[in-house]
């Protein structure tokens, strides 16, 4: 198994890739999944998920684009996890699920993952995230994954093309191993 490919209960997370564009492009292509999400494009085109994926592909290897697809014999695709520095050194975890998959547990899933991925593989010793105020199942999947709390700050919207308040969340390494104790 390459180390970026992942193997949870019902799920594979693999890096993205061309064969994924059509899927992404469906389940982007939805407003309530946009609105939460700082960087998705609403309308969201074929075009858009290329060019997603071809920016996805070209990160350092210590930040990786993962797609989220179910463990079955398709292996569907369902949504993209990442951890890739945006705005500061840190790493940042970021995530979106498709909205037929909202409400099964596969984002927390995907996110108790990622963190012991970018804990034990990338070597990062602490990951920060965030979501929108109303985003609370957003909230409730950071919560249950060990985030805690730092704050509130702003997040860049480009559906809304401006800024809109958030929660900023921090897990340290020595948390993590904490709670997995």
């Amino acid at each position: 198994m390459s180390k970026n490919v992942i193997i949870t209960d019902r799920l594979i997370l693999r890096p993205v890739g061309a064969r994924d564009a059509e899927a992404i492009a469906a389940l982007a292509d939805n407003y309530k999944v946009a609105i939460m999400l700082s960087r998705l494009p609403y309308p969201y085109s074929l075009a858009h998920a290329r060019d997603f994926i071809a920016w996805a592909v070209d990160q350092p290897a210590d930040e990786t684009i993962f797609a989220i697809c179910l463990k079955d014999e398709t292996e569907s695709f369902i949504g993209v996890a990442s951890c890739e520095r945006r705005e500061t050194d840190e790493p940042e975890l970021g995530y979106w699920l498709g909205e037929p998959y909202w409400g099964k547990g596969y984002m927390s899933e995907a996110v108790r993952a990622i963190i012991a991925h970018a804990f034990t593989e990338a070597g990062h010793d602490r990951l920060i995230s965030g979501c929108r105020l109303q985003n609370l199942a957003s909230r409730r999947v950071l919560e249950k994954a060990g985030f805690e709390h730092a704050g509130r700050y702003e997040i860049d919207s480009l559906l809304l093309k401006t800024r809109v308040p958030g929660h900023r969340f921090t897990l340290s390494r020595a948390r993590w191993e904490g709670l997995a104790a």
